[in-house]
């Protein structure tokens, strides 16, 4: 059986990018999203491969809808050897003009389906004995900034949690990538979505006794 990526919050863009450089690369590939038609496109797209392929719809925010999601691809394509975390919100408020409401928004996309999609992905790989299990956060994470204070929030939180689980993983063979994009994501410049997908396919790829934690895009070829 080929090994297969799961992609948690897949959607146009870096979402679909890491789909099709694995699929490229002979990986069957899970998709679990927040709308039918957005995973059924993403699907098609990748129906030139010949791998197996899968979607699920869930909200990662809810964490028996995102297992159902889950068990339901791994009956389909086996235990995931790895899980991307890649869900985002971008709330272009300074922090003196959030609300409590927009606040939660960040920390629900960014913390709580971050860790029910950690949570759900370990629960599987666990038993197993290995899998990878990847967050994608950006720069605010470690720098924030006033004007987007909701992300630098949520992505700061992420990526505590992110060292969190891999503090206790240690020990279980399953382990824990933070990939650290450092500029917007666009098209057709150094941060197109298909050349940061290179680099999650690297960290996918990594010997079991050289695996690294931390990997940053800033634009590199």
């Amino acid at each position: 059986m080929s090994p297969a990526l799961v992609i948690v919050g897949a959607g146009p863009g870096l979402g679909a990018a890491i789909a099709a450089r694995f699929a490229k690369g002979g990986w069957d590939v899970g998709l679990i999203g927040r709308r039918q038609d957005t995973v059924d496109a993403l699907l098609t797209d990748l129906s030139q491969n010949d791998v197996a392929r899968q979607g699920a719809v869930a909200d990662a925010t809810d964490r028996a809808s995102l297992d159902r999601a889950l068990d339901e691809l791994t009956d389909g394509l086996g235990v995931p050897s790895v899980m991307i975390y890649n869900a985002s919100l971008y709330q272009p408020q300074p922090a003196l003009e959030l609300s409590a409401d927009d606040l939660q928004r960040s920390f629900d996309v960014h913390v709580l389906g971050a860790f029910n999609a950690a949570r759900g992905a370990i629960r599987l790989m666990c038993p197993v004995g290995r899998g990878v299990v990847t967050f994608t956060i950006n720069c605010l994470a470690l720098y924030p900034e006033a004007v987007s204070a909701a992300m630098s929030i949520g992505k700061g939180a992420q990526h505590n949690l992110a060292l969190s689980f891999d503090a206790e993983l240690e020990a279980t063979g399953v382990k824990v990538a933070i990939v650290t994009i450092t500029a917007p994501i666009k098209p057709h410049t150094a941060f197109d979505p298909t050349r940061i997908a290179e680099l999650y396919w690297r960290v996918a790829n990594q010997a079991p006794g050289r695996f690294e934690r931390d990997h940053t895009f800033a634009g590199d070829p």
